[in-house]
């Protein structure tokens, strides 16, 4: 079940992006953003009401002080799940080959109420690692989820959660791996270089609280560390601009 609606979220993503591409042979490079800035963050919606936000709140991980997260509203996308996610893309991270990109890590919170499934995550939200070859393909990625939550907030860290919290592989050399560790993802993709890196939420009706996001060696934990990015909302209706979706090329194997 868990890979069937992933696979229809990527679908959706990648019909969105299409759509807004003049052509499909586009260059996914410029979506992520490369370059020597260092990482920002843009947000994006599946539409249906979907919703990613930086919010005022004193509602944070332990010992964050600066009295905002990241809101992740997603719709119930049932029975397609061709809308209703949302989530967050990193910009400025093309192009680093995989054994030089460090180990990523966020801090997620689910509503204190029942949801499907629940304690569950359906791989949801999880932050993707894409990866490319020489020639500009993409290859593969990582995927950084819990297993099992519970209602608050928790560490999604293969360092300080494993193996609750712990990275899938999808493509490269090692063509799937299960519940792993960052150094087994880079192995993988020995010779590769990233293509783009984001964090989403699927289309399953849960709201997430996301904060303390450690990405290409920078912590976000305000919109004040994301100065030079967009910090614009988005949602409630789906994003359509290609330079704020994930560059997605293949739906979820």
């Amino acid at each position: 079940m868990r890979n069937l609606l992933r696979k229809r979220t990527f679908v959706a993503l990648l019909a969105a992006a299409a759509g807004a591409l003049v052509s499909g042979a586009a260059s996914t490079t410029a979506l992520a953003g490369s370059g020597n800035a260092g990482p920002t963050l843009s947000f994006f919606s599946g539409g249906n009401g979907a919703h990613a936000d930086w919010l005022a709140t004193s509602d944070q991980p332990p010992g964050d002080t600066d009295n905002q997260a990241i809101r992740l509203l997603t719709t119930n996308g049932a029975p397609t799940f061709a809308m209703g996610y949302a989530g967050i893309l990193v910009h400025h991270v093309t192009g680093i080959p995989a054994a030089d990109f460090p180990d990523s890590s966020f801090w997620n919170k689910t509503p204190e109420v029942p949801y499907f499934g629940e304690p569950y995550t359906f791989g949801s939200p999880r932050l993707v690692v894409q990866f490319q070859d020489p020639a500009g393909n993409s290859v593969g990625r990582g995927e950084l989820r819990e297993n099992l939550r519970g209602n608050g907030w928790e560490a999604v860290s293969d360092v300080t959660n494993f193996p609750n919290a712990a990275w899938d592989v999808v493509g490269g050399t090692c063509g799937f791996v299960y519940n792993t560790v960052w150094s087994v993802v880079q192995s993988c993709f020995a010779g590769d270089t990233t293509l783009a890196v984001y964090l989403i939420a699927d289309a399953y009706g849960i709201y997430h609280l996301i904060d303390d996001i450690n990405v290409g060696g920078k912590m976000f934990t305000s919109a004040a560390n994301n100065s030079n990015g967009n910090n614009d909302p988005a949602g409630p209706t789906a994003t359509t601009d290609p330079s704020l979706l994930p560059p997605i090329l293949f739906p979820d194997l």
